[in-house]
């Protein structure tokens, strides 16, 4: 058996045990809390130290708080189109903030509606291996000890209803440009547009145009915020105890085999689910570790046909470090030499979904991310699903990218050990 099957094993194992002893993980509960202090205890048998440290998050605010958020600022718009003007641009205002909490919260990540949101407590696990000999560099490999919140849309492998979903975002586009059009009309043709009049109501043309097609495109809204929410918790398998898993994997097999001069950081994070605050504290807490580093994080390894190494990810508006792209691909092609039957691998964009890599790279800090897919539905298997379970995992999958992340190291080491 080779090293990389016995490594996949014991990956697998671990992903077994923590989805069988914990269950569903999410931020701040006491099943993160409860696996990540079993996780400390297990890395303490081949790391040279590891920690646990806690830090404050909002569990409920990203994403399914700012869909709701958005969801109830948008959906009660339409309620102000028929009335008089100025009345009838309050539909306007309300799209507007909608869409600047849903783009300046889901994809710039600020916080600034978290006063809406109780705090809990998270934490992070991470543990270090020391060289043989002088530390020249470092590498952080990571994953995340928590789990998700299902989103309906995507429960299952097959494809979400896209008409509807695009009709629920027309009715938001519509909403707001139909506003202005008529608070314009109102302002420019006075008593003239009226068709009737009654109290606060003014109905005109521009009445009729909005709510005829409202009859289809609201109902597309509500199943677009009903689609991106759900209240129950994944058991998060692939995203992401395969990270954690594989991570430990590779941190397992360094313990015995010591790099020369290159120090591993392995990390299961708190809170990614959530805006990746796991990696985020950790990153604004440990700038000195990271100064001299490549962060290659661990993303739905353990399930898919295909991997990518990422460049950029559209939704949080990130590009990642060209130096680690170019080693995790270096990495996979001498992976790949010695095992040709290697899933197969490229390097691009993601349109959707991000990983902690986004916190190390928005930091400055060098950092990249490989992350496996079904070709068929261009997405992770099982994302964000029930079906998201330790028994679909492939030993295969979590095999090639152990495979790959030793090789990184075994790169990372050399130039180091040349120069």
């Amino acid at each position: 058996m080779s090293r990389e099957h016995s490594l996949a094993d014991y990956a697998y194992d671990f992903i077994k045990h923590i989805c069988t002893t914990f269950g569903p993980r999410y931020s701040s509960s006491e099943a993160e809390k409860n696996a990540n202090l079993w996780i400390k205890e297990e890395w303490s048998q081949y790391t040279d130290e590891v920690y646990r440290e806690e830090f404050q998050t909002n569990p409920n605010l990203y994403p399914q708080g700012i869909f709701k958020l958005t969801g109830i600022l948008v959906g009660v718009a339409w309620i102000f189109i028929p009335l008089r003007c100025p009345l009838s641009l309050i539909a306007a205002l309300l799209v507007g903030l909608g869409l600047f909490v849903l783009i300046t919260e889901l994809m710039m990540l600020k916080r600034w509606i978290k006063l809406f949101f109780k705090t809990g407590t998270s934490s992070n696990v991470w543990g270090r291996i020391k060289p043989s000999g002088e530390i020249k560099y470092r590498i952080v490999f990571e994953g995340h000890t928590d789990s998700a919140k299902m989103m309906r849309a995507v429960n299952q492998n097959a494809d979400p209803k896209f008409i509807l979903l695009g009709f629920g975002f027309l009715y938001i586009l519509f909403t707001l440009i139909m506003s202005i059009v008529k608070f314009i009309a109102q302002i420019i043709g006075g008593a003239s547009i009226t068709l009737f009049q009654v109290g606060w109501i003014q109905w005109t043309l521009f009445d009729w145009i909005y709510f005829i097609p409202w009859f289809i495109l609201y109902p597309s809204f509500l199943y677009l915020i009903y689609g991106v929410t759900g209240n129950k918790v994944v058991d998060g398998a692939n995203d992401n105890l395969s990270g954690s898993a594989v991570t430990a994997a590779i941190g397992k097999y360094f313990y015995e085999n010591r790099p020369k001069n290159v120090e591993l950081i392995i990390g299961s994070m708190g809170s990614e689910e959530i805006g990746d605050r796991g990696a985020k504290y950790f990153v604004d807490t440990h700038g000195e570790l990271l100064k001299d580093c490549y962060a290659f994080i661990i993303d739905s390894a353990g399930a898919g046909d295909k991997l990518y190494i990422v460049e950029k990810d559209t939704m949080h508006l990130t590009k990642y470090s060209p130096e680690v792209v170019k080693r995790i691909e270096k990495a996979y092609t001498l992976y790949k030499r010695e095992n040709p039957d290697a899933i197969k691998c490229e390097k691009g964009g993601i349109p959707l979904g991000s990983s902690d890599a986004c916190m190390y790279a928005k930091a400055g800090y060098n950092a990249s991310f490989i992350i496996a897919i079904s070709e068929e539905f261009k997405k992770p298997p099982h994302w964000h699903s029930l079906t998201d379970t330790y028994d679909k995992m492939d030993r295969k999958v979590l095999k090639d990218i152990i495979g790959i992340g030793i090789k990184f190291v075994e790169i990372v080491d050399k130039e180091f050990n040349e120069n």
